[in-house]
């Protein structure tokens, strides 16, 4: 008896240890605070902003901002990310807004934004994906095109995905159309692409070699174009399918969107660029992230946001069912628990200065830790062990988040 009192006793006293270990000390909690610059709203429509100055400072002179997302569905990240846009848009000269979408595609929001002509809606179903067929962005790109009718420079829309070649062979197709080019080769080659694809992300060597052939002559066709413009997008459409039929993995695929990133700075004038993508794709940590390589090429010209929440419900497709899901609640000795125990619910927390402080009170914040990885489903554990402090220079937390609103012309 007296043997499994004391068992007992030692098991409640490991418990109630181990619960110690996963709560923040008071001079913990205070020195945290220290880097914390509280938000009023994730409101993407609030007009007051004063609390969004400190990003003149955060941002510095940076001419890339990559914004990341805890899930591709989570409504008050996209609200607030647009939020932010707003700003950097309107105050720090941003002209450019580029989506992890389809680029082909997404060029196409632009005869909206600047044009004034098509329909958004459309627009964004012709973008794949349902993850921006939803209120939070036709409402952003609404924005833009009002900010447009008022301002010049003009705001700029693109994507830096390569998923699908469709969009690329349809402008190339108008193209050559325009030049009354026989569209036989074009033809041709949408067919070798489905052929190739076979269902499978990758194609083989040998269809890559026949595919390739039919690009390079297309890179070398005399075609009248109206300016340098269309020919640089032009050929950048014949980039997106090379960059498709090469893309066998995550990795090849980041790669690709940092080049395109890349190539979106260049072509466009005194450019600087918000970019929205995962938390994942924006993030520096290694070489199989974009985030990484345009950090490396770009050092503190580009700078990055991760997102985070404790807990809520978000948009997914979870066994191929698009649905509202409810999220994983943070659970003791993730980031999002501690950073919900310091009760603060909207704020932004500056990673890059905790780091350069290197004091033993934040050095817990700068080790692996459980974070949220969550994309457009989920596992069960939505928490994977993560160098939060290396992936960003600064993380906004919101302690709660709720499902995207999908548009209604989306069909389930």
């Amino acid at each position: 008896m007296k043997v499994k009192i004391f068992y007992l006793l030692f098991f409640i006293f490991q418990s109630l240890n181990a619960q110690q270990k996963f709560a923040l000390s008071t001079q913990e909690k205070d020195y945290i605070t220290k880097f914390i610059y509280p938000l009023k709203t994730f409101n993407s429509e609030e007009i007051e902003n004063d609390d969004l100055k400190i990003l003149e400072k955060l941002v510095g002179k940076s001419k890339i901002i990559g914004l990341g997302e805890a899930t591709h569905g989570s409504s008050e990240v996209y609200q607030m990310k647009y939020r932010i846009s707003k700003y950097l848009i309107k105050n720090e000269n941003f002209n450019l807004f580029s989506l992890e979408a389809n680029m082909p595609e997404s060029f196409v929001m632009n005869k909206y934004i600047i044009d004034k002509v098509a329909d958004p809606k459309t627009i964004l179903k012709h973008m794949y994906f349902w993850l921006w067929q939803t209120e939070e962005t036709l409402n952003f790109v609404n924005w833009l095109k009002e900010y447009n009718d008022q301002n010049i420079p003009k705001i700029k829309f693109d994507g830096f995905d390569m998923q699908y070649t469709h969009g690329a062979i349809r402008q190339i197709k108008e193209v050559f159309q325009e030049n009354n080019i026989s569209t036989d080769e074009i033809n041709e080659l949408n067919k070798i692409l489905k052929e190739e694809n076979k269902g499978t992300r990758k194609y083989s060597k040998k269809g890559q070699e026949k595919i390739q052939i039919v690009l390079e002559k297309l890179k070398h066709k005399e075609i009248s174009f109206k300016n340098e413009d269309e020919k640089k997008r032009y050929l950048q459409n014949v980039r997106i399918i090379e960059q498709k039929i090469q893309t066998g993995s995550s990795t090849e695929r980041d790669k690709f969107m940092a080049e395109n990133i890349k190539w979106l700075m260049k072509n466009n004038q005194d450019s600087k660029i918000i970019v929205s993508a995962h938390n994942y794709h924006v993030s520096k940590l290694d070489k199989s992230k974009m985030g990484y390589w345009l950090h490396k090429d770009y050092l503190d010209d580009y700078k990055n946001i991760g997102f985070a929440f404790y807990e809520g419900v978000y948009s997914a497709s979870i066994d191929q069912k698009i649905g509202t899901y409810n999220s994983q609640t943070a659970y003791p000795g993730t980031l999002e628990y501690y950073l919900n125990s310091l009760n603060i619910p909207i704020f932004i927390l500056d990673l890059k200065a905790i780091k350069n402080d290197n004091n033993n009170l934040g050095k817990w914040i700068l080790k692996e830790i459980p974070f949220r990885k969550t994309g457009s489903g989920t596992d069960k554990n939505e928490f994977k062990k993560t160098k939060v402090a290396d992936s960003f220079d600064y993380l906004i937390f919101i302690n709660k988040s709720f499902n995207s609103k999908l548009l209604n012309h989306y069909s389930k």
